[in-house]
């Protein structure tokens, strides 16, 4: 089973993400946008060159789950795996909250397969930004969540009136010259200081150090900053083919 090729799907607030893992790697992340009227048909559309024998998805967006569920039934026979609280998670069940959401679970579950002697910390770069923490004894230890780095500057954007709708690049300096250079600097740097900050409060509680990985759209920004001693936007998917495994 283990080396079978499997289709993770993640619905996200802002992306469908699907990729394929063949067993040993994960090929192309394809992306939908999740808010497009025709998202579902486009999502098909991705889906119909690809073959795999086991499927799993994760989702966040209720009104679509059950979409793109039916779509990789009829697009493949299969039933896929969707993450859930209930499912078999390699986590202490007892310790996840009513309300963790399927893309938090699957970090969870990912970060204590990787590092399963540690205390792990996940920062989230998406939609939202959040911090999801394991203990190594699998337990969840609790989650924070806040606006995400371009759900942030579009708050911004749409507040402020002299201030532009800008794509966030990596700064140079955090001493801006000018608007567009100044907000990438004040996001970019910002987040890395909440993540500081929450990375500190949490090792402060748990009392031990923590590792910290950087999923999300945005996580390529913060690989080689403090704090963080992995980067890496399959993270996710990771979590969800590891709970297709633990669950067939």
């Amino acid at each position: 089973m283990a080396d079978s090729r499997i289709l993770a799907v993640d619905i996200g607030n802002t992306n469908i993400v699907l990729s394929i893992h063949d067993g040993s790697e994960w090929g192309e992340a394809i992306r939908v946008k999740t808010k497009s009227h025709d998202n579902v048909e486009l999502f098909m559309q991705k889906l119909s060159p690809l073959s795999y024998e086991k499927a799993v998805v994760s989702s966040v967006v209720p009104h679509l789950t059950e979409p793109i569920i039916e779509g990789i039934k009829e697009h493949s026979g299969i039933d896929p795996v969707v993450v859930t609280n209930d499912i078999e998670s390699g986590l202490n069940k007892e310790s996840i909250p009513p309300e963790l959401g399927a893309d938090i679970l699957c970090n969870l579950i990912a970060a204590h397969k990787l590092y399963p002697d540690d205390y792990v910390t996940v920062a989230d770069f998406g939609t939202a930004f959040t911090t999801e923490t394991v203990s190594p004894q699998g337990d969840v230890l609790g989650v924070t969540i806040g606006p995400g780095m371009m759900t942030s500057v579009k708050a911004l954007f749409a507040s402020a009136a002299q201030i532009p709708e800008i794509r966030l690049d990596l700064p140079n300096t955090v001493l801006g010259r000018d608007t567009v250079s100044s907000i990438r600097a004040g996001v970019i740097y910002g987040f890395v200081g909440q993540l500081k900050a929450i990375v500190e409060q949490v090792e402060k509680e748990v009392g031990h150090k923590v590792v910290v990985i950087a999923t999300g759209g945005f996580s390529r920004y913060l690989e080689g900053k403090i704090y963080v001693n992995k980067a890496d936007v399959k993270h996710t998917l990771e979590g969800a083919r590891l709970a297709c495994l633990l669950n067939i």
